[in-house]
């Protein structure tokens, strides 16, 4: 068991872990499991009862907000049955909301996530769904088996909508300015709010745009995070722009007249690189 090896590591036990499940039969089952492993080895629950109140939990994706641990061990419940056949009933990502629940699982961990699945990617056929969470977790998994290649495979438009009155704003402002932009582009974490067609390429995007509410923005773990997923989307060659509400709201013109000039200078760039 992935939490016993971790634990009895002296090299990796002082990073605390956390297990999230798809449902709560899974999440009894490795209760029970882990009580049999720590009735044999009582040094194991000291190891793992020293970091306090951030000591190791078992949760499920409907209790687990809140919770942040370094690793987390991420078990998908689902697979084919006997037959070979894959049901496309994922439980709780079906459902309305799903996609948010992935993403509070997905984001609990401040340094690792290690996927437990009988399932691959390919396994989910999303043309027999239409729940945004299952198609995160097909996305999710695909990012999980390629690396950052599976993030350049989704970078086109999501067909999904603006996700607030800000970010159409500044759509609407782009637009009148005779820019041809998309909005939510990629997948799941790595979405980019809207990004701006090359003028001369149109199978290109020029700058990806970030729409930044100063509220969620100003705490320390979403900005820890926001940096991580502004590397390697940099990493993957997205140049980005970061727009802040308070400053929209305060002088659109002024905020659109910037991002002109950085649209600008990417053309320029790219002339001089001819």
């Amino acid at each position: 068991m992935a939490l016993v090896a971790h634990f009895s590591d002296v090299n990796l036990r002082h990073q605390t872990m956390g297990v999230v499940t798809f449902n709560q039969t899974q999440q009894r089952l490795i209760e029970t499991l882990l009580d049999e492993e720590l009735r044999k080895s009582p040094e194991l629950e000291q190891h793992i009862q020293a970091h306090g109140a951030e000591r190791m939990f078992i949760k499920n994706l409907e209790n687990v907000q809140g919770d942040e641990r370094d690793i987390i061990l991420f078990s998908i419940t689902y697979g084919k049955d006997a037959a070979g056949r894959m049901a496309m009933n994922f439980g709780p990502l079906n459902q309305e909301g799903g996609h948010r629940r992935l993403n509070v699982a997905i984001t609990r961990a401040r340094v690792g996530v290690t996927i437990f699945s009988s399932i691959r990617p390919e396994d989910i056929d999303l043309s027999r769904t239409r729940a945004s969470g299952v198609t995160d977790l097909k996305h999710y998994l695909e990012f999980a088996q390629k690396g950052p290649r599976a993030l350049v495979e989704q970078a086109m438009p999501s067909g999904l909508e603006p996700e607030s009155p800000f970010e159409m704003e500044v759509i609407r402002a782009l637009r009148d300015k005779g820019w041809t932009v998309h909005p939510q582009i990629g997948c799941s974490g790595y979405r980019i709010d809207m990004a701006v067609v090359h003028p001369e390429e149109p199978g290109r995007y020029l700058l990806g745009v970030e729409c930044d509410g100063a509220t969620y923005h100003s705490l320390p773990t979403a900005r820890d995070r926001d940096r991580l997923r502004q590397l390697v989307l940099e990493g993957l060659g997205w140049s980005l722009h970061r727009i802040w509400s308070t400053d929209w709201w305060t002088d659109a013109e002024r905020e659109i007249q910037k991002l002109e000039k950085v649209l600008a200078h990417h053309l320029a760039a790219e002339s001089q690189e001819l």
